[in-house]
């Protein structure tokens, strides 16, 4: 039966594919584990995880582990399931189809959607934890203002915060004196200012970790720029985000001109440039990165010179002001 089946090879491509379970199994369980380094995902900034290691090492971090997992989580999602719609092939599908992209995209199991009727708020945000399967929630107002790319980028935000474990931390932040929307840090727990502080640094570092999400799952990452100008422009901030930050994209395309030719050790950005600012360049500074084109192989570098991901990281920590060793100044 080998020898017939072998000389029919040759006649017939189909026969030469290999219909195996071993091969079948090996390709069904191709996940983003294949792109894992050092434990966390090779795209993530590194910045973000070494402040996150941080917290782990508190004292009272495993208190407020343990509240977050056994009430304040379940208690977010109940009042997620009882005040917000699940999106459906009936109910907002385009929601639906475009978290069905991102998760293809970041490998990761498509999380459940839901939005909730506020045509006027622009709000998005994710809840997971250990041993709960996450969900993404965003307002009918932001579906309404958002085009495709821009909830493209924002969702797939959001799969990168669920993707690399923040939500978690970003649920624990309260506990740490910080509120939404706001710039005060008024410490509630032992350990005091530098911790709160600690954690509105790794607020801002999480974000270039998950914009990096957004970007590898946009249609077009060379899009970028633009759809992170118009969602700002939208008024659209991220959940702990500062307020008060003047984005002008002109200014910014304008500056990172000279960024993108400048070498590392040259890069300087005085006072006047914001956070927000900083995180654009830090998102421009991805699309030149080798990790983006393994993560999308469908995209063509069209004059384009990559580098690899420790010279991005590199040049990353001196455009936001941190640095590997955990300290940041953002």
């Amino acid at each position: 039966m080998d020898n017939v089946l072998d000389s029919l090879a040759g006649q017939n491509p189909l026969l030469e594919i290999d219909t195996s379970f071993s091969n079948y199994l090996a390709v069904r369980t191709r996940t983003s584990k294949d792109h894992m380094v050092g434990g966390r995902m090779d795209y993530a900034f590194d910045a973000d995880f070494s402040i996150r290691q941080k917290f782990i090492t508190y004292s009272g971090w495993n208190r407020i582990y343990k509240n977050l997992v056994s009430s304040e989580i379940p208690n977010k999602f109940k009042r997620v399931f009882q005040t917000a719609s699940k999106a459906s092939q009936e109910v907002y599908p385009e929601a639906l189809a475009i978290v069905k992209t991102c998760a293809e995209r970041l490998m990761i199991d498509p999380p459940d959607v839901y939005v909730r009727s506020a045509p006027n708020k622009l709000e998005i945000y994710a809840i997971s934890a250990e041993n709960t399967a996450p969900v993404i929630v965003l307002t009918s107002g932001l579906c309404d203002a958002c085009t495709k790319e821009e909830l493209q980028f924002l969702i797939g935000c959001e799969c990168g915060h669920i993707q690399n474990n923040h939500c978690i931390y970003y649920m624990a932040a309260p506990s740490f004196g910080i509120t939404m929307d706001s710039d005060v840090v008024n410490p509630i727990m032992d350990g005091g200012k530098q911790l709160s502080s600690t954690m509105m640094d790794w607020l801002a570092l999480s974000n270039v970790t998950a914009d990096r999400a957004g970007i590898i799952c946009l249609d077009k990452p060379k899009d970028y720029a633009a759809v992170f100008a118009g969602i700002r422009n939208k008024g659209i901030n991220d959940i702990y985000s500062r307020t008060g930050c003047v984005y002008d994209n002109e200014r910014i395309m304008k500056m990172y001109e000279t960024i993108h030719v400048t070498p590392a050790r040259s890069i300087f950005l005085d006072s006047t440039w914001n956070s927000l600012e900083r995180r654009a360049f830090a998102g421009m500074e991805f699309l030149n990165c080798e990790v983006l084109y393994n993560w999308r192989n469908d995209i063509e570098k069209v004059d384009i010179h990559t580098v690899n991901k420790q010279a991005l990281e590199v040049r990353c920590e001196i455009i936001l002001g941190s640095d590997s060793s955990g300290k940041a100044g953002v």
